[in-house]
C-alpha cells in the first residue's frame, strides 16, 4: 500500500472511531447538534451561521446588528476559527451540518495525532493505535462535547504540536521546525489556555533536551547558531499566525460596544466556580472538583480524570522505556499547571494562615501581563496528550513480554481504556444531543425584531437556543450571550417583562399588563412574539404571558407547544 493509501485508510478509520464515538447525532448531522440542550451548545453552534452570515452580507464577523438589538455591537465569536474551517460546509449544508461534521473532525484528528506522538515518542507499531484511542475518548474530552463548548474540543492540535516538537528536536531539519511553528499558532488560535499549555511544555521539553545535549558534549552545544535560527523562525511562523486573531480578540473585549462584558474583578469568583481539585485527575466515577449541579444548578460537568488504566500502562512505559522518562515528566509538569494559581481541596482553597497557597502557575502569572486563568483545568491537556502516548509505550512493553499473543494484549488494553473512559468517569455517553429542527412559524419573521419568551428559565441555559432559532428568521435579536434578562439590551423590555430589577436583587419573567407606551414600543421594534410553552411551564410560570400578550396584541397563532404574535407597526 502507498503511503497516501495508507494515510488515507487511518484517516477513514479514525473518523469511523468518531463516527462511532459521537453516535447517534454524528448519524443525524441535519437534525440534531452534538451537545446538552441546557448547556452551552446553542452559542457555539449559532457562531458558525453567524460567521457564515456576516461573511455573505459583506461584513467581518466582529461588528453585527444581529445580536444585542437593535444596535448591536462588537462579538469576536470565540470558535472562529472553526466556523472559517467549516464555512462551505455551512454555505452548503447548514450550520447544523458544519458544527457537528466539525466535531467529528476534532475527534478524529485526536486520535491520528496522538498515535503520531507515541511513534515519536517511543516507536512506531501497532500498540500506538493506544494511544490515539485513548486520547480521543479522554473524558475531560467527552465531557466538554457534551457541554457543547466547542473550541475547548479542538484538542487534536496540542497533540500535533507535541509530535512535531519530538520531530523537530531530532531530526533539527527547518521544514519540522517551521512546521512547529504554525501548529504552535494553531493551538493557540483554537483556545488561549491549549497555547499557553503547548507553549510550557515545548520551551520545558526543549530546555531539558538541550541540557542533556550540553552534559554530553560541553556548554557551546547549548544553543548552536543552526538551533537558534531555527528557533526564530519556528517563533516568527507561530506570532504571525497568533497575533491577527490576539489582535482581534483583544479589540472586542476591550471596545465600548463589546457584546461580552468581562469584569476583572470577577476572575477570582470565576476560579472557584472552575477550581480544580488533585484528586479529580486519579478519581474514579462521578467525582467532581466543583459540582456545579449541586451548587449552582448548572448542568456543566467537568472532569481531567486520566484513567486508572492509562496511568498504569503509562508508568509502564517509562519503566520499561528510558526515552519516554522524559516525557513523563512533562506530564506531570502539565497537571501541576492544570491546578491553576492557587490549591483547592475538598470544596475550599487551601490557605496558609490567611493568604491562599499558591501554586508555580500564579509565579508564572505575576510576571505575565494581567492574565486571567478562570479555567484552569484547560492548562492540563498535554498530560492527557502525554500519558495517552506513554500508555502506547506500556502496551509495547506488554507485546514484548508476550510476543505470542500481541492482538489479545492490544484488544484487551483498547477495550479497558475505551471503558473506563465511557463508563467509569464523570463523563456521559452516549454523548447528550440537542433538537436542531426548526418549525417554519420562523420562515416569515416580518423586517422588525424577533422576540423569544420566557427569559429566564432556570440556571442553565435552555432560552439560548433562541440564538439557533435565528438561523432560520435570520432578525435581529435583543439578546446577548448568553439569553438572560441582563443580557438584553432593550431597557424598556426589560421593564415591561420584568418590572424593576432592583427590588429583591434577582431579574426573573414577571409579566404584568404592558402600558400603552410599552406596547407602542414593542410594536415599534418588534414583528414576531413567539412564547415557547414548553419553557414557560420549565420556568414554573405557566399561563403568565399569553393574557398579557393576547390583552396587548390580540389572539396568537398556535403552532404546536408555541403561541406566536405577527405584529405591525
Amino acid at each position: 500500500m502507498t503511503p497516501r493509501r495508507a494515510l488515507a485508510w487511518e484517516l477513514g478509520l479514525w473518523l469511523l472511531f468518531a463516527a462511532l464515538l459521537l453516535a447517534p447525532t454524528s448519524f443525524t448531522p441535519f437534525t440534531a447538534l452534538i451537545g446538552d440542550p441546557r448547556i452551552d451548545v446553542w452559542n457555539h453552534a449559532w457562531g458558525y451561521w453567524f460567521v457564515a452570515e456576516q461573511l455573505l452580507r459583506g461584513e467581518l464577523p466582529y461588528h453585527t446588528t444581529l445580536i444585542g438589538g437593535p444596535d448591536g455591537g462588537v462579538l469576536y465569536f470565540i470558535d472562529t476559527p472553526g466556523a472559517l474551517a467549516a464555512l462551505p460546509i455551512t454555505l452548503i449544508f447548514g450550520p447544523a451540518a458544519a458544527y457537528n461534521f466539525t466535531l467529528l473532525m476534532r475527534v478524529a484528528l485526536s486520535g491520528f495525532a496522538a498515535r503520531r506522538l507515541a511513534a515519536e515518542l517511543g516507536g512506531d507499531g501497532p500498540h500506538t493505535v493506544i494511544a490515539g484511542l485513548a486520547y480521543a475518548s479522554t473524558p475531560f474530552l467527552l465531557c466538554e462535547l457534551a457541554n457543547g463548548i466547542s473550541e475547548v474540543c479542538a484538542t487534536q492540535w496540542l497533540a500535533f504540536t507535541l509530535w512535531m516538537a519530538a520531530r523537530a528536536f531530532r531530526t533539527g531539519e527547518r521544514r519540522d521546525w517551521l512546521l512547529l511553528g504554525l501548529l504552535q499558532g494553531l493551538t493557540s488560535v483554537t483556545t488561549f489556555y491549549y497555547g499557553l499549555c503547548s507553549a510550557a511544555l515545548v520551551l520545558s521539553a526543549a530546555l531539558v533536551w538541550r541540557l542533556s545535549v550540553a552534559r554530553a558534549e560541553g556548554w557551546r552545544a547549548f544553543v548552536p547558531p543552526s538551533l537558534l535560527k531555527n528557533g526564530l523562525l519556528s517563533s516568527a511562523a507561530g506570532i504571525l499566525l497568533i497575533l491577527p486573531h490576539w489582535l482581534v480578540f483583544r479589540a472586542s473585549l476591550s471596545d465600548t460596544r463589546a457584546l461580552i462584558l468581562r469584569d476583572p474583578r470577577m476572575n477570582l469568583q470565576l476560579m472557584e466556580h472552575n477550581a480544580v481539585d488533585p484528586r479529580v485527575f486519579v478519581t474514579p466515577g462521578d467525582f467532581q472538583s466543583v459540582n456545579l449541579a449541586e451548587l449552582y444548578g448548572e448542568p456543566f460537568v467537568h472532569t481531567g480524570y486520566l484513567r486508572l488504566s492509562v496511568l498504569a500502562l503509562a508508568i509502564l512505559g517509562a519503566v520499561r522505556v528510558t526515552r519516554l522518562r522524559p516525557w513523563l515528566g512533562l506530564a506531570l509538569w502539565s497537571l501541576v499547571l492544570g491546578l491553576g494559581p492557587f490549591l483547592w481541596w475538598g470544596g475550599d482553597w487551601v490557605k496558609i494562615g490567611e493568604n491562599l497557597l499558591s501554586l508555580p502557575f500564579d509565579w508564572i502569572r505575576r510576571v505575565l501581563p494581567q492574565v486571567a486563568i478562570t479555567h484552569p483545568l484547560r492548562l492540563s491537556l498535554g498530560a492527557q496528550a502525554l500519558f495517552a502516548a506513554l500508555a502506547a509505550g506500556g502496551v509495547q512493553a506488554l507485546i514484548t513480554r508476550w510476543p505470542h499473543h500481541s492482538r489479545l494484549v492490544l484488544g484487551l488494553s483498547a477495550g479497558i481504556v475505551l471503558g473506563e473512559g465511557l463508563f467509569g468517569s464523570a463523563a456521559r455517553w452516549p454523548i447528550p444531543s440537542s433538537d436542531a429542527t426548526l418549525p417554519a412559524v420562523y420562515e416569515d419573521a416580518g423586517d422588525g425584531m424577533v422576540l423569544e419568551l420566557p427569559v429566564e428559565v432556570g440556571t442553565g441555559m435552555l432560552t439560548s437556543r433562541y440564538f439557533w432559532s435565528q438561523t432560520k428568521h435570520n432578525q435581529p435579536i435583543p439578546f446577548t450571550p448568553d439569553v438572560r434578562m441582563g443580557s438584553t439590551r432593550d431597557a424598556r423590555l426589560v421593564r415591561a417583562l420584568a418590572g424593576d430589577p432592583r427590588q429583591g436583587g434577582v431579574m426573573k419573567d414577571n409579566p404584568s399588563p404592558l402600558s400603552a407606551d410599552a406596547v407602542q414600543h414593542i410594536r415599534s421594534r418588534y414583528s414576531l412574539i413567539v412564547l415557547n410553552l414548553e419553557l414557560e411551564r420549565e420556568a414554573g410560570i405557566e399561563g403568565r404571558y399569553a393574557p398579557v400578550l393576547t390583552s396587548a396584541f390580540g389572539a396568537p397563532q398556535q403552532d404546536g407547544e408555541r403561541l406566536i404574535w405577527r405584529l405591525t407597526p
